[in-house]
């Protein structure tokens, strides 16, 4: 097979732990897997990167083992290793870091020449001759070594020995077969986030040391030990018609530079010098509504490593008497590759801007800081590279600790407001349902924002569900009844209604639902609000009570987003599924 360039692993926090392993154990493979193509054609930047996946690895001609232990549709194969001699070497280690945040039956297996020596499936290791549970480190991920020796197979689970084999390997290829169809456009990278072989087998100490490698740079958040790279890409937050906000993150400080201007070259800049914070938001001013602008960041850490953006876009906001048009999204959560998915199919209609209803992530609290930088990121990056994104915060960012360093314009209560053409979008922390009750502090904030607001068009969005139709959030509704929403946000659907609030978005239930117009917890044909259920671009699917909830006019189980188009004079809402098929529509007129 082809030489792999040799890489120097694990030298970041734990440096004085690896130092003596690595001295003597250069890894002939190493590579970290955060899979973004990017978006297509012209849109392709260079902050995305193919490599960064295993399709470099997979065989396109799938060949069939009659000793598989799984007994499931195969997804893919990736050849791992190509020994130049016709059987397997005195020693030799492969290792994984794993991270498995979905909830539906996922599995790989590995095949050494035509012999099936080792499978995962669905929380447990199969064995040529046993099967044990799978105890994953830490909820969701898991370090997994195989080592080989003199004719002894043996395989460590977090640091710890869980089987040894004693096999005799004739053929010299190691292949990886993948099993993911329950998981809709999960690829094996997706679970593989680290991959590394040895020409040696790795002792017991070694291995520990890795594993606690592993743990150190989980715990940090970053995605490679020692390369220079973006924790966070560059991302917009919805502009006015004369700024723009830009925030990135960096895995160290770094002096950084932003170009940026309406044609090429750029002419424009802005210098930023390395902080103590990685984390940098800056406002680029002075710019010309509703004008297509270009931008590059630029970083330089003290050494003198270097990242760039690539070239990049975003468009001023303009006037009232425009149409705009913007997307909906929620709980991007736990799947990376349905954020992208449906990235794709949001950036083919090019937005104005990106509404989030909240649980950016699962649960990206300050101890938790990876499920921003290794999840959400990774998989949203792309597009709101391009095209802003405003979100609320749901539970899952319910300490507001990462949410608000990230996203400054939330103030430390995690609420705010901005207009868009003829919208003015009120963006609440339902986390807080104290707050929000009459008197209390985000009430009577937004009580005065609706009062004063002159625009034709008033949303509002928060993360919990005012109304639902789901079958056990607010009561089990296989065993008795329900109350069907949160009833503490009562107050604030009567202040809605008497502020010409038409629609309000919400997220947190991992469907679609629309209701009938409602006005006094009743339907109003005539002068309710519509109330929207975002709740698929990523979380764990949920499913609906069992008999139809009169408020619901549209029900749908699956991943999903919504476009909102606007006018002075109208509002068009449309949802899709990930493959971009329409599956429900409403349309309101200004009264």
């Amino acid at each position: 097979m082809k030489s792999f360039r040799l890489f120097v692993i694990h030298l970041f926090l734990f440096a004085s732990h690896l130092t003596q392993a690595q001295t003597v154990n250069l890894p002939v493979l190493d590579r970290w897997f955060w899979p973004n193509p990017g978006l297509p054609r012209n849109a392709a930047s260079s902050l995305f990167q193919d490599s960064l996946s295993l399709r470099p690895f997979q065989l396109h001609q799938v060949n069939s083992y009659p000793s598989h232990q799984i007994n499931e549709p195969v997804s893919a194969q990736y050849k791992l290793v190509d020994f130049p001699e016709k059987q397997f070497p005195e020693s030799f280690s492969i290792e994984f870091w794993l991270l498995d945040h979905v909830n539906q039956p996922i599995g790989f297996e590995i095949f050494m020449g035509e012999l099936s020596v080792f499978a995962l499936w669905d929380g447990n290791y199969y064995f040529p001759k046993e099967i044990k549970e799978q105890k994953p480190w830490s909820e969701y991920w898991t370090h997994l070594v195989l080592t080989y020796e003199s004719g002894v197979l043996e395989i460590w689970e977090n640091g710890v020995l869980i089987s040894l084999q004693k096999q005799l390997l004739p053929e010299k290829t190691i292949v990886l077969q993948s099993y993911l169809k329950q998981e809709p456009y999960m690829e094996l990278d997706d679970w593989v986030k680290h991959l590394t072989s040895y020409q040696n087998a790795l002792n017991a100490d070694q291995i520990q040391r890795n594993f606690e490698a592993h743990q150190a740079i989980k715990e940090t958040g970053k995605r490679f030990p020692d390369r220079f790279h973006f924790m966070a890409e560059p991302y917009l937050f919805a502009p006015s018609p004369s700024s723009v906000q830009l925030t990135f993150e960096t895995d160290r400080p770094a002096e950084t530079k932003i170009r940026y201007g309406t044609e090429l070259p750029l002419q424009n800049s802005i210098s930023l010098p390395a902080g103590k914070s990685t984390i940098m938001t800056v406002t680029i001013p002075d710019l010309i509504p509703a004008q297509a602008y270009f931008y590059q960041v630029i970083a330089e850490d003290s050494v003198g490593n270097t990242l760039d953006s690539g070239l990049l876009t975003f468009r001023t906001s303009h006037d009232t008497n425009n149409p705009v048009t913007f997307g909906i999204v929620s709980d991007t959560e736990t799947r990376p590759w349905i954020n992208g998915q449906i990235g794709l199919k949001l950036w083919d209609e090019r937005p104005d801007f990106i509404l989030h209803m909240g649980d950016v992530t699962d649960g990206g609290e300050e101890d938790d800081q990876w499920q921003w930088t290794q999840e959400y990121f990774p998989g949203t990056a792309a597009l709101t590279s391009r095209v802003p994104i405003a979100p609320v915060a749901g539970n899952g960012e319910g300490d507001l600790y990462w949410y608000n360093q990230y996203h400054p314009q939330a103030a430390d209560n995690g609420y705010y407001k901005f207009s868009y053409g003829a919208g003015e979008f009120f963006m609440m922390n339902s986390n807080d349902m104290e707050s929000l009750q009459p008197g209390k502090q985000q009430y009577e904030w937004l009580k005065n924002a609706l009062e004063s607001s002159k625009s034709s068009w008033k949303f509002v969005s928060m993360h919990h569900a005012p109304y639902s139709s789901d079958e056990d959030d607010y009561g089990n509704t296989w065993k008795g009844p329900s109350s069907h929403g949160d009833r503490r946000l009562q107050p604030i659907i009567r202040l809605m209604e008497n502020n010409g609030v038409r629609v309000m978005f919400f997220g947190h239930l991992h469907t679609y639902m629309r209701t009938f117009p409602m006005r006094g917890d009743e339907i109003d044909m005539r002068e309710g609000i519509h109330f929207i259920q975002v709740g698929g671009m990523g979380g764990n699917l949920e499913d609906f009570a069992p008999t139809r909830i009169p408020f619901a006019a549209k029900t749908y189980r699956g991943y999903h987003y919504l476009t909102g188009t606007l006018t002075s004079d109208g509002f068009e809402l449309s949802m899709y599924n990930t493959e971009g098929a329409l599956l429900d529509r409403l349309l309101l007129t200004d009264y």
